[in-house]
């Protein structure tokens, strides 16, 4: 068994196990079909923050689930400068280190000038490329990426997203021929409001990274 640091390597953390990972993705859907919707002017931090509050305060989910939700988590190295800012940070209760990502992202967002899609952001440096090169997969073997489609057109967001991870695949380090496809977890889909889509994607960056992409409609 091999080890990174004194941690175990990535393909030995029973944390990253499908039974785990299932369980957070579920949560999250559930949580996201409960809750009041966001606002069509709400910003991404403000509907994170609410979504992290329902997980923690809802009857569904209070004390019941095996980790650790903390929203908006900071991410330090050894001189205390900020990393990087975790939307919601999933830790698991028997380590200190160990924790699932997720970052979040708003799509198909109306603007006064009109809708944007927003696919750049989610795969840009504070989306999916904080995972690739930045800092928030910590050696980690998978992360989470929220997009809040803010015109409920889930389907037109997973084209999009898709045709965008494509075209930067070299910068987003797809492993072999990965790209956007369902995930082995699609069963949550049904958890969530419909629309509710997950995907998933396969990095390599030094070990292979997994993304999670779970795509939430607004209305």
């Amino acid at each position: 068994m091999r080890f990174n640091h004194g941690q175990l390597a990535p393909e030995f953390n029973p944390f990253f196990r499908l039974d785990y990972l299932a369980q957070i993705l579920e949560a999250v859907a559930v949580a996201w079909r409960q809750m009041p919707k966001p606002r069509p002017a709400e910003i991404e931090n403000q509907i994170t923050s609410r979504l992290a509050g329902w997980l923690l305060n809802a009857s569904d989910f209070a004390g019941e689930l095996p980790f650790h939700i903390m929203p908006q988590h900071e991410l330090l190295d050894i001189k205390g400068k900020i990393l990087g800012r975790l939307d919601i940070c999933f830790k698991h209760l028997q380590s200190t280190r160990d924790y699932f990502a997720v970052e979040a992202k708003r799509l198909h967002v109306p603007y006064s000038s009109g809708r944007q899609t927003e696919y750049p952001a989610y795969v840009g440096e504070e989306g999916m490329m904080a995972f690739v090169d930045g800092p928030y997969a910590r050696n980690l073997p998978a992360g989470g990426m929220l997009g809040f489609v803010m015109d409920g057109e889930t389907g037109k967001a997973w084209s999009g997203l898709a045709s965008r991870i494509e075209d930067r695949r070299q910068r987003l380090k797809l492993e072999g021929s990965s790209q956007l496809t369902r995930s082995k977890l699609s069963r949550i889909e049904a958890c969530g409001m419909p629309g509710t889509l997950l995907g998933e994607t396969e990095h390599q960056i030094g070990y292979k990274l997994r993304l999670f992409h779970l795509l939430l409609p607004v209305s």
